[in-house]
């Protein structure tokens, strides 16, 4: 089951930034799970919101910004001020970082107002093929069918809400044609939805787990990932 870093190690270190990437490589993920948007110049960046207001010192849209002026805001001093040095990273900035030493999975955020960042994205990750694991998930449907027609043997998650409903067999034969990974919220979880999603032939990921309660219980299911604020509520007792 790999040990997936929700923004990083988030719960010890601001989400989305170098530190929190970092930490988690340290406390053993084995991926890196980060959210990408355009800045007004169509640079892909790292960064969760659709604004800078709660995790800079910044305010306004992310896309009401260059890169150039990204960059000189504050990304980590919200969380401590011992991270006052932190910044927003770029796509490219984390791929060449950590892509040779961990999986990365790249989340989409809101692909239907930012208007080519799967092409953006897939072109990133073109110049990477050479790397362990990336994949990129998303809770749209159109925007995986994209990455998928851009670069078929990437590896895609298709993130799913309990609204969804029953997994009907026939809504997961169609799921599969542009997902490799289901991507379930953790109160969705049991065993009959894991052993039909698998026998449709793709994997499961669970998110996003926060307490060590749930973790010890997520422990028992025959999944492929967790995604986790807090890597070490995995530790391999071995490591």
């Amino acid at each position: 089951m790999y040990i997936i870093a929700h923004r990083g190690s988030s719960s010890d270190a601001p989400e989305n930034t170098i530190a929190a990437f970092d930490l988690a490589v340290q406390q053993g993920a084995d991926y890196l799970e980060l959210d990408v948007q355009f800045t007004m110049d169509q640079q892909v960046v790292v960064i969760h919101d659709d604004t800078v207001d709660r995790t800079t010192d910044g305010s306004g849209p992310v896309m009401g910004y260059t890169l150039d002026e990204l960059k000189k805001l504050d990304a980590g001093s919200w969380f401590h001020q011992r991270y006052a040095n932190e910044r927003v990273p770029t796509l490219q900035e984390i791929l060449e970082r950590y892509s040779q030493r961990v999986g990365i999975l790249i989340e989409l955020k809101h692909p239907k107002r930012q208007i080519g960042i799967e092409k953006a994205v897939s072109n990133i990750i073109n110049r990477f093929s050479y790397s362990r694991h990336i994949m990129v998930q998303s809770f749209n449907d159109t925007a995986l069918q994209r990455i998928k027609a851009y670069y078929p043997a990437l590896q895609t998650a298709f993130i799913i809400k309990p609204s969804v409903g029953k997994l009907m067999k026939r809504k997961l034969a169609v799921y599969s044609t542009f997902a490799d990974c289901l991507n379930m919220k953790k109160t969705m979880m049991n065993r009959f939805w894991i052993d039909r999603i698998h026998s449709s032939g793709m994997g499961v990921f669970i998110w996003t787990i926060k307490d060590q309660k749930t973790a010890n219980r997520i422990k028992k299911y025959p999944i492929e990932g967790v995604v986790t604020d807090h890597p070490l509520f995995f530790k391999r007792r071995n490591d």
